[in-house]
């Protein structure tokens, strides 16, 4: 359809003039030809384009139902796939955190082998520097105690005896 100089009026183009006349030729040929017919046969013509229509309704209903069907299930399988990732993230997350944590207690246990060590050689020398002036300092700082002191550091373990033990060599109070 085009428009008049003035923009006002539709006015049919050359082909909308050419297909309306198609059509307008077709409907009074087939208006023609149930004309011709008998009334009945109309009606049955009527009740078979509204049944027609109804199967072509519930085709569209049915059509929509599938379609939300098949979105409510895309929905719910884009659901437990986010579910499944966060899970998986969250087990990565443990894993790095027991790692860390891993590797923290591994630190600690080297500084505490370390501390003993040192702890242990330095009681040691001083009980060979001092065994020609004091026998029994020299054995009371490399016997028992230095053994307490080492696995206190070393093993973390403590019975009764051993901070006992490492009481007499730091001199600070027995424990009781």
């Amino acid at each position: 359809m085009t428009t008049d100089e003035s923009g006002a009026l539709a006015v049919p183009g050359p082909d909308a003039d050419q297909q309306g006349d198609f059509f307008a030729g077709e409907a009074h040929r087939i208006a023609a030809q149930w004309g011709e017919l008998p009334p009945e046969h109309f009606k049955v013509a009527v009740q078979a384009a509204k049944a027609e229509g109804a199967l072509r309704s519930q085709e569209r209903v049915l059509r929509m139902r599938l379609t939300h069907e098949i979105e409510l299930m895309r929905v719910e399988a884009e659901k437990v796939a986010a579910e499944a990732r966060a899970r998986a993230e969250q087990q990565v997350a443990k894993q790095q955190a027991s790692m860390e944590a891993a590797r923290l207690r591994h630190r600690r246990h080297v500084i505490d082998v370390s501390a003993g060590l040192v702890t242990s050689l330095a009681l040691l020398v001083v009980a060979l520097l001092v065994v020609d002036k004091s026998v029994w300092l020299s054995g009371v700082l490399a016997g028992p105690s230095l053994l307490s002191l080492a696995r206190i550091f070393v093993l973390r373990k403590s019975e009764a005896g051993d901070t006992k033990n490492a009481g007499r060599v730091t001199g600070g109070p027995p424990a009781p």
